[in-house]
């Protein structure tokens, strides 16, 4: 086998090698690879129906991208996309990562933050009491009664673990120097942002009086009323008002005509059991106020004894002819 001749093919060697140096060094020139950092928007998919979210999660990620020197010129932050897919079969604190899609042509090579911090939880909601502060004072020789809240109670929703920390919603009137009664629109709050309220605002009326027109207190029971007929074979058994009892106010000689404040009628049209609403009270003649403004009504609604009897006959029958 004949030896290589090193000196004869050096130049040929050199000749092949600065060929190829010249063709990688031409074809970066006309084709470089380059990186581009894009700020893009980032987008969130889910939780799945029943399941909820919270957490600091950044509005925009840091993408780097390598490519042509040409392409990457061309590209935007709307040709990326940047998403985080939110489980709905975990719950608590989850790790995710930030999934990006790059353009064609390209590819991914930094994404900052990678991971996100978020918790997870069922949705649910609870009806709460509204309660209502008075912020400020009346004008000199005004006083401000308590405040009536339409509704008194809000429907709160947002994630479980979240809730079940909350007791009530809170609303603020303000009251500085008001010589008359006050009545505002004011908007609730359950004091996290993860939660909302429905509605999101109540009328909240304040009955504020004058030194003058001397007023006295007096508690009464609250007598609830219904309209309408249950279903057929349905009857109103017992009808009881939450709370039980309120405080008129008005001058002397007219409180010691009340004695009990009756309730706005709560409708029972064709109901076939128990009937739980919030109703107003109405203002007895001559009366200033009465606090609280609205109560709950609950109308317990049964069967009647006739309806019963004819039930179970008819079981009885069913049963025999078997």
């Amino acid at each position: 086998m004949g030896r290589f001749n090193w000196q004869d093919n050096s130049v040929r060697i050199l000749s092949v090698l600065l060929a190829f140096i010249l063709w990688v060094y031409v074809n970066s020139e006309q084709n470089p690879l380059r990186e581009k950092t894009l700020t893009v928007p980032l987008e969130v998919s889910g939780p799945p129906q029943g399941y909820v979210f919270f957490g600091n999660l950044p509005q925009t990620v840091k993408v780097k991208v390598e490519g042509d020197k040409s392409l990457l010129a061309r590209i935007s932050p709307s040709d990326l996309k940047a998403e985080v897919i939110i489980p709905g079969d975990k719950t608590g604190e989850v790790t995710l990562p930030v999934q990006v899609a790059v353009a064609p042509g390209t590819r991914l090579s930094q994404v900052l933050p990678a991971e996100v911090l978020v918790n997870v939880d069922r949705l649910a909601e609870k009806e709460v009491p509204v309660a209502v502060s008075l912020r400020g004072s009346p004008a000199q020789g005004y006083t401000a009664l308590a405040p009536v809240c339409r509704p008194a109670y809000v429907t709160v929703r947002g994630p479980s673990s979240v809730l079940k920390e909350i007791g009530q919603v809170a609303a603020a009137v303000d009251m500085e120097g008001s010589a008359g009664n006050v009545e505002q629109d004011v908007e609730v709050s359950a004091g996290r942002r993860e939660l909302s309220a429905d509605p999101a605002a109540v009328r909240v009326t304040v009955p504020v009086v004058g030194a003058a027109g001397a007023l006295t207190a007096k508690t009464v029971p609250v007598v609830p009323k219904t309209a309408g007929t249950p279903a057929a074979g349905w009857e109103v058994k017992r009808c009881t008002a939450d709370p039980p009892a309120v405080q008129v106010f008005g001058p002397a000689g007219v409180l010691a005509g009340i004695n009990s404040v009756e309730t706005e009628a709560v409708g029972v049209q064709g109901a076939g059991g128990t009937v739980e609403k919030e109703a107003g009270l109405v203002l007895p003649a001559g009366a200033a106020a009465v606090q609280p403004g609205r109560v709950k009504v609950k109308a317990e609604i049964e069967r009647s004894k006739g309806s019963e009897q004819g039930t179970g006959e008819k079981s009885g029958e069913g049963k025999t002819g078997q």
